[in-house]
């Protein structure tokens, strides 16, 4: 019955966040909102909502074990699975907007969630959690991040360098069609989230496994099959930009406002057996980071794809077997 929640609220989640997604980005190309934030905060924090749902109903109902967990499970599947599947089939451009800025603001997400989270050992304080200050200051880089996104994408030269992404369709839906989507798709999140964190956690009991285990494994991949799906689909169209675009800015979408509105509800602990997580993606977003600096072609290739994918296997099976 446990599993069966979980996919009723995946289902739920992952629909509601296709339609909001649909939704929204109608609603921003009929104001004339420039591509490049269509895909960088729309598209990717519309497939981020099954992450914060989850996060917030767990919070709001006093139960922060899958938080962190979740997070980390997502961005890892992210990073690795995603740009790593994606790339095997269809080579991935970076351009110079997201190797000088998203990789690096990705990067200071995930170390954020390894200093702020691990008291114990740096300030030598007998606890370890985000709290609502660390929430405070997950929400000003975020508010940083929107900052030069937006200013990027309003420049001359952002403008010229996304007109080939830009939808080469007009618009057909009417304002209150896109208005119901982006409201069906809010209830179906929420809804989704609720049967997600029930099921989950009468699973981890039933199975004597940490919820958190069950978060970082089972419901963090689940959630980012939104991205996977908007990724598949954006490579089909060659758009390597909004792979790009939707898994950085989904992956600092669940740090820097996910978990830091999670952190302003409800102090969420950092269970130590998860620190293998954290400097796992903090790793992988260093390497990804490095490798566009100084590929010459800043091209993710199939050779890198797969030692992506490879990578997130071994993670899986040592995450198991720890």
């Amino acid at each position: 019955m446990d599993i069966f929640f979980i996919l009723i609220g995946l289902a739920l989640a992952i629909y509601g966040a296709h339609i909001l997604v649909k939704g929204g980005s109608s609603l921003a190309e009929r104001f004339n909102i420039p591509p490049l934030v269509i895909g960088s905060t729309i598209v990717a924090f519309g497939t981020s909502m099954p992450e914060f749902t989850v996060n917030m109903h767990s919070a709001f109902g006093g139960n922060t074990d899958l938080a962190i967990g979740n997070i980390l499970g997502s961005n890892i599947f992210n990073l690795l699975l995603i740009l790593g599947a994606v790339a095997l089939f269809f080579p991935i451009k970076i351009n110079q907007h997201a190797a000088s800025k998203d990789f690096p603001m990705a990067l200071i997400a995930a170390l954020m969630i390894g200093i702020c989270g691990n008291e114990l050992y740096f300030d030598h304080i007998n606890y370890h959690e985000l709290m609502l200050s660390h929430g405070l200051i997950f929400f000003c880089f975020f508010a940083i991040f929107m900052y030069y996104t937006y200013h990027a994408a309003r420049a001359p030269q952002a403008q010229s360098d996304t007109e080939d992404d830009a939808p080469t369709t007009e618009v057909t839906s009417s304002l209150p069609k896109d208005i119901i989507l982006i409201i069906l798709g809010l209830f179906g999140l929420v809804y989704g989230g609720d049967f997600i964190v029930d099921g989950a956690t009468g699973m981890a009991k039933s199975m004597g496994l940490s919820e958190r285990i069950i978060g970082l494994l089972i419901i963090g991949p689940g959630t980012s099959f939104p991205e996977l799906i908007a990724s598949i689909i954006a490579a089909i169209h060659k758009k390597g930009d909004m792979v790009i675009g939707n898994v950085l800015g989904s992956n600092i979408f669940n740090i820097l406002f996910t978990l830091g509105a999670t952190a302003m509800v409800r102090p969420v602990p950092l269970d130590l057996t998860l620190n293998y997580s954290v400097i796992f993606n903090i790793v992988a977003t260093l390497i990804l980071t490095i490798f566009v600096f100084v590929s010459r072609k800043k091209i993710i290739g199939r050779v890198f794809g797969g030692l992506l994918v490879a990578s997130y296997i071994f993670y899986i099976i040592h995450a198991i077997m720890v």
